[in-house]
């Protein structure tokens, strides 16, 4: 199911050599417009993407950036730079990169057709939506509708990328733990004609936003997507109406500048509102179905962990996947991509609700003492670990043993 945990697996299984069908139920990458999404790529990410051919198109159309500031009001109480950090220092990749979601997932679907020239082992199905599922000991069984008519599919795995509202929760009868807060987020991706520093800026109290937290970043294209925390009873249609962006905009800017924005300095891309919440599924394993991205896992996007864990759920399946499909392993070495994705996910939960919890709970007395205390604003001022690897702490019990990555020597096709 193709967003983009689903085409970096679909590209990673035609890389192997494995057929796959990927189901899509639209007819798009991203989302219908110009919706940033998921911005911020690790470099773990990015080496990903790197063996998978695109990391280069992605290098040339996003931003590369290692600093950051965090601000309580016009102080800055923190900056960092991931370059002099050890950990982001041992890959030829930076340490981020930011670009648009629709961008990762269009170069991803023009890499697996390109796989497809020379050995087309992935049908990729555009408009195909899964109505019902079964499987039993020999095979999975899909329903499918499209504007042709419907069918059945029969697979031996299947693995559900359809995000957060996935069906197959329902059909599986996986259980969740969930967290539901009442934090509220209003988005505004806008470029601007003379755009800030190419730097990644946060204020955890910022006075032009009620004293409310903000996230500011570059993305491709000169755009920049700002993040504006709203109070927790807002009425999302007003908070995002385009009168009242700009009038947050104007209050921002201004406050830096000492002069409003004049409407020919600026163009609102994209404005949308949503609300934090994390989820985690307690098996991301059920009989012949797995779990990735979304559709395992749901965190806010605190030290930019969602899309980034899809990406390495999508790479720790993929060649499991092609071992045991090609006969290079036993079928069970799939058992251990829940005990090592799943060990991530639960890190990444915890990380980011501790930041949801600090900026919405403990944001004004915290960033007074922060002010004070420069030894206590390295541990607690950087909103949001950033999304690095995550090690499996509890190791796989010797029958599943499962090495660190595929065979060495096995076979993989070079990118074109």
């Amino acid at each position: 199911m193709a967003v983009s945990p689903g085409l970096t697996l679909a590209c990673a299984l035609a890389q192997y050599g494995v057929k796959a069908v990927l189901l899509d139920e639209d007819n798009t990458v991203g989302v219908k417009g110009a919706s940033s999404r998921g911005i911020c790529y690790a470099q773990k990410t990015l080496e990903i993407f790197k063996r998978l051919g695109i990391y280069e198109r992605i290098a040339k159309k996003g931003v590369q950036w290692s600093v950051g500031r965090t601000f309580a009001g016009a102080d800055e109480v923190y900056s960092f730079d991931l370059r002099q950090q050890q950990t982001h220092s041992l890959s030829q990749q930076p340490p981020f990169i930011n670009i648009q979601q629709f961008y990762i997932e269009g170069f991803l679907v023009e890499q697996i057709y390109r796989f497809g020239q020379t050995d087309p082992c992935i049908d990729l199905r555009w408009n195909n939506r899964v109505t019902a599922f079964a499987q039993n000991a020999q095979f999975a069984t899909l329903s499918i509708t499209t504007p042709a008519g419907d069918y059945t599919l029969q697979a031996e795995h299947v693995i559900d990328c359809t995000g957060s509202r996935s069906p197959f929760r329902a059909w599986c009868g996986a259980s969740v733990t969930a967290k539901k807060g009442d934090d509220r987020w209003c988005i505004a991706d806008v470029r601007f004609r003379d755009h800030p520093p190419v730097e990644r800026h946060t204020w955890v109290e910022a006075p032009f936003n009620e004293n409310r937290a903000v996230w500011q970043h570059l993305m491709a294209d000169d755009v920049w997507r700002i993040d504006y925390q709203m109070a927790p009873d807002c009425d999302p249609e007003q908070v995002s109406r385009e009168d009242v962006v700009r009038a947050r905009l104007n209050a921002q800017f201004s406050a830096q500048s000492g002069r409003e924005l004049r409407p020919e300095e600026y163009e609102i891309v994209w404005v949308g509102p949503y609300a934090y919440r994390s989820e985690c599924l307690d098996n991301l394993r059920h009989g012949r179905v797995f779990f990735a991205g979304d559709s395992a896992h749901v965190v806010s996007p605190f030290g930019a962990r969602g899309g980034n864990s899809g990406a390495q759920d999508a790479d720790n399946l993929a060649w499991k996947l092609a071992a045991v499909v090609q006969g290079y392993a036993s079928p069970q070495l799939l058992d251990s991509y829940h005990l090592e994705r799943h060990e991530a996910a639960q890190h990444n939960v915890l990380v980011t609700d501790r930041t949801a919890r600090f900026c919405v709970r403990l944001m004004a007395p915290s960033v007074c003492f922060a002010r004070q205390h420069s030894a206590w604003r390295a541990g607690i001022c950087l909103p949001g670990s950033w999304s690095i690897p995550v090690a499996c702490l509890r190791p796989t019990p010797t029958p599943t043993q499962a090495p660190a990555g595929p065979p060495a020597g096995w076979p993989r096709k070079t990118s074109h």
